[in-house]
């Protein structure tokens, strides 16, 4: 038999807001670069080569970059669904010793 497992919902919410400064580092990266790009352009050139390069790889250049700026949100829910999870063990410990309680003092003794 397992001996389970345990959770510190206290714990876990305050790891929730540690995500917070990464959702604002990741902010500000992702602006920086986005507005370097922006500012320089097709930096590729317009000869043959340069058209073949910027034709193999802007497309996953910008994905990429969209994906970065996706990123604070996504690091926002995980903060979210952490909160949301800590939230649900301690009501899930609160409404167990509630049961125990209307039970009655003979539970113990089984």
């Amino acid at each position: 038999m397992s001996d389970g497992y345990e959770v510190d919902p206290a714990r876990l919410a305050r790891q929730a807001g540690q995500l917070d400064p990464l959702v604002d580092e990741v902010t500000s990266i992702h602006s920086t670069l986005a507005a370097a790009l922006a500012e320089a352009g097709a930096c590729w050139g317009s000869d043959a080569v340069g058209q073949s390069f910027g034709g193999a790889h802007a497309g996953p250049s910008d994905a990429t970059l969209r994906q970065l700026g996706d990123l604070p949100s996504r690091l926002g829910s995980v903060g979210t669904r952490f909160t949301d999870t800590a939230a649900r063990y301690e009501g899930d410990d609160q409404h167990g010793v509630q049961r125990l309680r209307a039970a009655g003092p003979d539970v113990a003794e089984a």
